[in-house]
């Protein structure tokens, strides 16, 4: 007896269900995933899309046993779907499972199973010897020699001959590495290591790959597999600790990152993998120390040396002034043995069409693509300009797709060196040439520190200078760093652009509710900030806030899944703060991140580096954020945007005038509701015509800096406007 369709209602619910876990897979939360896969299965067992689901994140996490039945299951439930075949061969393989494999694969081809792919599958399964070792000794040779191109040629003979012989797989995956072709690199080691997993070279090399992919379940459970084997495999256990710390389970990362440098304590790599650990942490201080006894034994590791000014602008208690002195001390670093080019080809032609070239690790799923995309759909039209990306990043996503759409060209930098890059940019022939990432994670500034083109400007990527005096220009919104402000903490000239860079809202937010404390009797305070964000003095401050508020909460989202936070707790309790009165939440998908803030009466920010796109969620579920304005440019985040929105009295200065204005807003909850109510009419939203006017002032700017090369004068800070004709005034000088 078949079993009955499902009714029209039951089909709403699976779909809907089937949307959020695919979200919550999307984000992260596989448990959340799994959760409704079964109970979509709970509702129609025989839920084709929810098997396959359910046993792909099976074998994500390692686990083939519990993924063979539900793969089996997608593909009766489905067999017209390639994928379903492709996917249970695929874990077969991999599970070593070869006779099975081929009595799929038969099954498959009296279903109409054809085409390039299946018949890669069965040639696999068909063949069978090995090369001699001359041929693999040669082989590897040319790899070693750097003969990629030759070693590319023998690796693909190798797998088509051998296709069940490891090392064609793992030379391949190598040579792909070697290129930056990630997705390459790591089907070939993947194939590499299911044909001898007794390899923990191979292995471990997955383990690698699968982390810089985001793969992080499958990565941990590869790199384990080799330590197992290898207790004392120092950079085996670090490539763990990183990833550990990437999954949230800072606790176990700090922890296998000490181990390593207990057994090497000179292990660099591991140095700073822990002092990345203790910022994540919230231990800012802790890091930056870690790294200066790093400097002090290599002062060349200018990377290490990024890293600390990211992290210092974490750190509470440092200077504008000595924030900017650090800056200034890298770019002397750097530029001290870099010879910059003198030179150009580029034709100085004010009003010819500019090649611009943008240079960011973050052209993914990141907040910079957030702000960046609509920037490249318009501009990518213009027919005054050429673009060009240099990505340094082997994650591509969906969000990677769309930006590839919007420009003419796209590089894949991340295993070029900067000679190498240098060159190719010098190829391309890049009139002004923006660096995306300042001094955030896969920043190219040591290319930069060369003068890869014959203008160079920083912007959205990081809220500081650069310190490198061969970077002309830093692109400032002018309602974040107001004209003659903060010019002095910068080696780049200010440029104030036109219009700011709008923030997109989620269109499917929920509706801005009213006050909770209206009908709790008593005040939430709410934070959903990164947790390296967090410091002891933050705490100390919302704890003075706690202490006066006796019934107020504190609901504290976006938190490490895997952590149990035992260093928040610490300090809230040393400030007198009872644990019922705070709730922590993990991550989570958009949807119920934002619902959140319908049990929040008012954000707390941190400082001295505050709330950025957190704020600006927030404030638009009407959650207006009290922020500490610590006279730093980082710190301006915040201030900025309340500004805007007529927010001055949520602006403090100082930690007292930070609880006193905070005990002010609770007092008068009525006004509080107001603001509520009419947070979001306060956004700017984007309008078609209104990003149309923002690529004109953008490509406006670009025009007028590089007028000012052609005419051989140096550059300048000023503030850029939109003109009312093409002939437009000069900038003023600074």
């Amino acid at each position: 007896m078949s079993t009955p369709p499902p009714s029209a209602d039951v089909r709403q619910i699976v779909d809907q269900a089937m949307q959020a876990a695919h979200l919550e897979t999307e984000a992260g939360n596989f448990d959340q995933a799994l959760a409704l896969y079964g109970a979509v299965l709970d509702l129609q067992p025989g839920h084709a899309g929810a098997h396959h689901a359910v046993a792909v994140l099976a074998i994500r996490a390692g686990d083939a046993e519990v993924a063979m039945p539900h793969f089996a299951a997608a593909l009766e439930a489905d067999p017209d779907q390639e994928a379903h075949w492709l996917a249970y061969l695929d874990a077969l393989i991999s599970a070593r499972q070869f006779s099975a494999a081929a009595q799929l694969l038969q099954l498959g081809r009296t279903h109409g199973l054809q085409g390039p792919v299946i018949d890669d599958i069965e040639r696999q399964l068909a063949s069978s010897g090995a090369p001699d070792s001359a041929e693999i000794d040669a082989a590897a040779a040319l790899f070693a020699e750097g003969r990629s191109e030759e070693a590319y040629e023998v690796a693909r003979a190798l797998v088509e001959r051998f296709p069940q012989h490891p090392f064609g797989w793992k030379l391949l995956g190598g040579i792909y590495h070697r290129r930056g072709e990630a997705q390459g690199a790591l089907h070939a080691m993947a194939m590499s290591a299911r044909f001898d997993d007794d390899d923990l070279e191979t292995l471990n090399n997955l383990g690698t790959l699968l982390m810089r992919a985001n793969r992080l379940d499958e990565a941990e459970n590869v790199l384990r597999r080799v330590i197992a084997r290898q207790p004392g495999n120092v950079d085996t256990l670090n490539q763990l600790a990183i990833t550990l710390s990437e999954q949230g389970n800072l606790s176990e990362g700090y922890a296998t990152a000490t181990a390593v440098l207990a057994l090497d304590p000179q292990h660099e790599n591991a140095t700073i993998t822990l002092a990345l650990i203790l910022q994540a942490q919230g231990r800012a201080a802790e890091a930056v120390a870690v790294y200066r006894t790093l400097l002090k034994r290599r002062p060349e590791n200018i990377g290490a040396r990024s890293n600390m000014l990211f992290c210092m602008n974490e750190m509470p208690g440092l200077t504008p002034d000595a924030l900017f002195r650090e800056h200034l001390h890298y770019g002397e670093l750097v530029e001290r043995n870099t010879s910059p080019s003198l030179h150009w080809d580029n034709t100085p032609e004010p009003e010819r069409r500019l090649r611009i070239g943008f240079v960011s690790g973050d052209l993914r799923n990141h907040a910079v693509a957030a702000f960046i995309e609509p920037v490249f759909e318009r501009l990518g039209q213009r027919p005054g300009l050429a673009l060009h990306a240099y990505y340094n990043h082997t994650l591509n996503d969906s969000v990677t797709a769309r930006l590839r759409g919007h420009l003419p060209h796209w590089r894949d930098i991340t295993e070029l060196d900067d000679d190498a890059l240098a060159r190719l940019v010098r190829a391309d022939g890049i009139d002004i040439l923006i660096d995306l990432s300042g001094h955030t994670s896969f920043n190219r500034l040591p290319a930069f520190a060369r003068r890869l083109a014959p203008l160079q400007a920083s912007w959205i990527g990081y809220p500081g200078t650069t310190g490198l005096a061969a970077m002309d220009y830093y692109l400032a919104e002018r309602k974040f760093l107001p004209r003659g402000q903060y010019d002095h903490l910068f080696t780049e000239k200010l440029v104030q652009l036109p219009l700011s860079l709008p923030f997109h809202p989620v269109t499917t937010a929920p509706d801005v509710g009213p006050l909770p404390a209206l009908a709790n009797g008593y005040v939430t305070f709410g934070s959903f900030n990164r947790l390296s964000k967090f410091n002891r003095e933050v705490i100390g401050a919302w704890g003075a806030l706690l202490r006066a508020l006796p019934d107020a909460r504190l609901l504290m989202a976006g938190m490490p899944e895997q952590d149990d936070h035992a260093l928040l707790r610490a300090w809230l309790e040393q400030e007198g703060i009872a644990a019922h009165r705070v709730e922590f939440h993990g991550r989570t998908g958009m949807h119920d991140y934002l619902a959140l803030h319908g049990r929040v009466d008012l954000c707390l920010d941190t400082f001295p580096y505050p709330g950025g796109t957190t704020t600006m969620h927030a404030g638009w579920m009407g959650v207006p954020t009290l922020t500490l304005d610590a006279g730093t440019v980082t710190g301006r985040q915040t201030a900025c945007f309340l500004e805007y929105c007529g927010l001055h009295h949520f602006v403090a200065h100082d930690v007292d005038d930070f609880v006193a204005k905070g005990l002010a807003i609770c007092a008068d909850l009525p006004a509080l509701a107001a603001v509520r109510a009419t947070l979001r009419e306060r956004y700017a939203l984007p309008t078609s015509d209104s990003r149309t006017r923002i690529a004109d002032g953008i490509e406006h700017t670009l025009r007028l800096i590089w007028r000012r090369w052609c005419q051989g004068l140096p550059p300048t800070g000023f503030e850029a406007t939109l003109p009312a004709s093409p002939a437009d005034a000069p900038p003023r000088s600074a």
